[in-house]
């Protein structure tokens, strides 16, 4: 058995709700020790672990429970969620050292002065105010509720997705390795296919990262098993759906068409690389 980072991204819940094999479990450890991104995802895992476990068993019992409502699994749920946003909240708050009084603003002796018209506010880039921390985790979409696309505006990030998890990603996060970014549709069944043949063939290769991104958060296609994400307003590089972007291991683009139309192509120099 293989297991490299999307096996690890897609086992994530498994591997801290003791879901794996024994096998599997130490599989999974030895290429987390060698593996910087892989370690640095678990380490904040870690940070929160009761909480973040305790969430995890939860949609885990949750998904293999009969499909029934029961006020006391949600409720137990809220609980969970509430409980992981007060830690993380506490967790980034700077602390103050022991003896040192809180800041307080001097407090200025008003003048009265002449009656001035404020200036206008001042707009702020929303792009600067994103927060790279796992943000609060939110129970998956119902499979007849389609949250609709979030449409990037002329300022927006070239590329900014989270994952199922809930963690941001940039471009960044794929340097010094090969990424083959696809975006897919549930209207487009040929695409989704494309990129799930193209995960089979080319998942097992640890050089590269494959990723389909979705603009509405819609549930994962069934019969896939390649790692997902969800745009976060970015322009997403351009790419349309139905469409995908190869990038080597500095960020340039060696490669951009459509999943379905230039699939032999980005085969063949997927297999050439």
């Amino acid at each position: 058995m293989n297991v490299d980072c999307q096996w690890i991204s897609k086992n994530l819940e498994a591997l801290f709700c003791d879901g794996l094999t024994d096998e599997q479990h130490q599989l999974a450890r030895a290429h987390i020790e060698n593996c910087q991104t892989c370690r640095s995802e678990v380490q904040a895992l870690i940070a929160v672990d009761p909480l973040i476990k305790n969430y995890f068993r939860q949609q885990l019992a949750i998904a293999q429970a009969p499909r029934r409502p029961r006020r006391s699994v949600v409720y137990g749920s809220a609980v969970a969620v509430t409980a992981a946003v007060l830690l993380i909240l506490v967790w980034r708050t700077p602390s103050v050292k022991p003896g040192m009084p809180p800041a307080v603003a001097p407090q200025t002796q008003s003048v009265p002065a002449a009656s001035v018209e404020a200036p206008p506010p001042v707009k702020t880039d929303e792009v600067t105010n994103i927060a790279r921390a796992k943000p609060e985790p939110s129970q998956p979409p119902k499979p007849d509720r389609i949250e609709p696309a979030v449409v990037a505006d002329v300022n927006a990030p070239d590329f900014l997705v989270t994952d199922p998890a809930g963690y941001s990603r940039t471009l960044e996060d794929y340097r010094g390795r090969v990424a083959l970014i696809g975006v897919w549709s549930k209207d487009q069944p040929q695409s989704v296919a494309s990129l799930e043949r193209l995960y089979e063939t080319f998942g097992s290769d640890t050089r590269l990262r494959l990723v389909g991104v979705s603009n509405e958060r819609v549930q994962k296609p069934g019969n896939t098993s390649f790692p997902i994400l969800y745009n976060q307003g970015s322009r997403l590089l351009g790419l349309k759906p139905g469409e995908f972007v190869l990038l080597d291991e500095a960020g340039s683009v060696k490669l951009r068409g459509s999943l379905v139309k230039d699939f032999e192509s980005l085969s063949k120099l997927l297999r050439e690389r």
